[in-house]
This record gives C-alpha cells, sequence and structure tokens, in this order.
C-alpha cells in the first residue's frame, strides 16, 4: 500500500521527493562538516572565508550555486562544485528509495539509511572520523523502524543483521590492534539492523572491493602509495547498491 494517495501523479511525487532530498542533502553535508568540528547545527550557515552569513536565497540547493556562479557573492572566492553535486545525488537517491520501494512504508526505512550514509561519508572524507553523535540518534532510529517496519516475517532477522555487522569486525579489529577503525565497526553494526544479515555481509565485502579498486586507481594516478583512504564513503556506496538491489531482485 502506498503511503500517499493514488490522486497524486507519480511523476510529481517523485519530483517533490526529489527536491525535498536536495534540501535534505545540503543540510546532512552540514551536519557531516560541523559534528565532528562541535559545531552547532542551528548557527547560520557562512562563508567559510570571509565568514560573512548567507541569506535565505544563497541557501537554495544547486540553484543558488549557478545564480552565484560558483563564487561568493561578498568576497569572491570559489565555492567548491562538491555541494551541489552532493545535493543532485541526495535527491536522486531519495527519488531512488521511493521509486524502488513504490512509496510503501520501507520508504521511510530507506531514507532514514541514506541520511546516516550520507552524513558520515561527509565527515569520514573530510575529517576521518565517524561521529558516535551521528550513530547513537541512527542506531536508535534503526531499532525502532525494525520494529515498527520489520524486513521480513522471522522477527530474529534484524538482530542477526546487528551481530554479523558488528562481531566478526570487532574480533577482526581487535586481533589486528585496531587494524580497522572502530567507528567502521559500529556502523556497521547499526547497517546490519536496516540492511539485515546477509546484505549487510555483502555491503562489507563490496565495500571493501570498491575501496581497493579505488586506492589501485588512485596509486597509479598519484604514483605513490596513498596513507590513509576514508573507509567510510565506501561502506555508504555498497551499503546502498546490497540495499537497492536486494530489494529489485526479491520483487
Amino acid at each position: 500500500m502506498n503511503i500517499l494517495s493514488y490522486t497524486i501523479p507519480a511523476r510529481i511525487v517523485y519530483c517533490y521527493i526529489f527536491v525535498i532530498g536536495m534540501c535534505l542533502g545540503s543540510f546532512f553535508m552540514v551536519a557531516g562538516y560541523r559534528i565532528p568540528r562541535k559545531e552547532t547545527l542551528m548557527g547560520r550557515s557562512h562563508c567559510e572565508n570571509c565568514q560573512q552569513e548567507l541569506v535565505w536565497w544563497q541557501l537554495i540547493p544547486v540553484v543558488s550555486y549557478v545564480f552565484l556562479k560558483g563564487k561568493c557573492k561578498y568576497c569572491a572566492s570559489k565555492i567548491g562544485a562538491a555541494a551541489p553535486v552532493f545535493e543532485i545525488l541526495a535527491g536522486l537517491l531519495f527519488m531512488a528509495v521511493a521509486i524502488v520501494f513504490n512509496l510503501s512504508p520501507e520508504v521511510m526505512v530507506g531514507w532514514t539509511l541514506l541520511s546516516l550514509l550520507l552524513i558520515i561519508s561527509v565527515s569520514d572524507a573530510l575529517y576521518q572520523i565517524i561521529p558516535n553523535k551521528v550513530l547513537l540518534p541512527f542506531f536508535i532510529a534503526a531499532i525502532l523502524e525494525r520494529v515498527i517496519i520489520p524486513q521480513n516475517d522471522y522477527w530474529w532477522y534484524s538482530l542477526a543483521g546487528f551481530l554479523v555487522g558488528f562481531v566478526p569486525l570487532y574480533i577482526l579489529g581487535e586481533l589486528s590492534k585496531n587494524g580497522m577503525g572502530g567507528g567502521d565497526i559500529k556502523l556497521f553494526a547499526v547497517l546490519g539492523i536496516f540492511l539485515g544479515p546477509l546484505q549487510v555481509f555483502l555491503s562489507l565485502f563490496l565495500s571493501a572491493v570498491i575501496a581497493l579498486v579505488f586506492a589501485i586507481i588512485l596509486s597509479i594516478y598519484k604514483k605513490e602509495k596513498q596513507k590513509y583512504i576514508p573507509f567510510g564513503p565506501f561502506i555508504a556506496i555498497s551499503s546502498v547498491l546490497v540495499y537497492l538491489l536486494s530489494a529489485v531482485l526479491a520483487g
């Protein structure tokens, strides 16, 4: 059963979701940037170069970037293209979840999962950290949502996902003397609740493969071994792929 009325044309609904996804993507980028720096999320957005506070129309996703021609209105410093690209990607992902799950209640789970992955991708890419302040609320949300919206008829499925996502990696981390980051381990534990045991295992495998391929390409391009590559964005990519593809194949 769809969560929205059938009287609303599907194209309008999906376009609306795309716009909302872009707006949320803008907020998630700010959250991923500020939370590791222990900055408030309630403060007004400002130019990082001149510190001038931005007015409302300068915060419209993508549109403001185009209108300002990629430069700050006050100091003319360049605004990176990462922001509008991230916003568009967020919009497309939110819309894709709505389409794949046909606006069923599972869409709420998918959107929550996307929110987590978008925030940690930014924080890990910028600061090499996946904050507990991000993981804890999503851990609680995952439990509540999977109680209300179970993945299947097996009540223990999410619990098994949590154990598969956490226990093996925790043991590996202990044996390898913190060879794997604690944030990554806790993230996979939360993902296990969202995805389930088989899916979180596939996500772990796929993220390792994608990260390895990226590291090889990067080392060839830069002709030097990269000392550290944030794992969070690759976990996010693999988790989204596994989540959506498993739904498509199942239905």
